[in-house]
């Protein structure tokens, strides 16, 4: 199964909850896309920074790397970036989101993404 096959279905189990989600590499070059559109390689790059970002500065000061980042934007929709190793999956719900069930299916995702991305 593809990559965008794994994230479309990831997707579509969320029950509406998620309205995208994006894999990038390490530098925010974008791996693939549940549903394509204008903004992917923009969210992979962020994504990719941000996880990288939180990743150094905790690493820098309690010697211990970040699994997850977790964004909430102003219209109440999040931003869920979990570092996989070789690539950053960038999970992005509709507004005020069921968290729990969002981490439920990235926990269930996320090898099936890294194996995907063969990485």
């Amino acid at each position: 199964m593809s990559s965008e096959q794994i994230l479309k279905e990831l997707v579509a189990k969320s029950l509406g909850e998620l309205e995208r989600a994006i894999l990038a590499t390490p530098d925010g070059v974008l791996v693939a896309a549940s549903n394509p559109s204008d903004i992917d390689d923009i969210v992979a790059a962020l994504g990719a920074a941000v996880v990288a970002g939180v990743g150094d500065a905790f690493k820098q000061y309690f010697s211990t790397g970040v699994k997850d980042v977790l964004v909430e934007l102003e219209d109440r929709r999040v931003v869920l970036m979990r570092d996989l190793g070789g690539t950053v999956l960038c999970l992005i719900s509709k507004p005020r989101p069921n968290v729990g069930l969002i981490y439920y299916l990235l926990d269930k995702y996320a090898d099936k993404v890294r194996a995907s991305a063969g990485r």
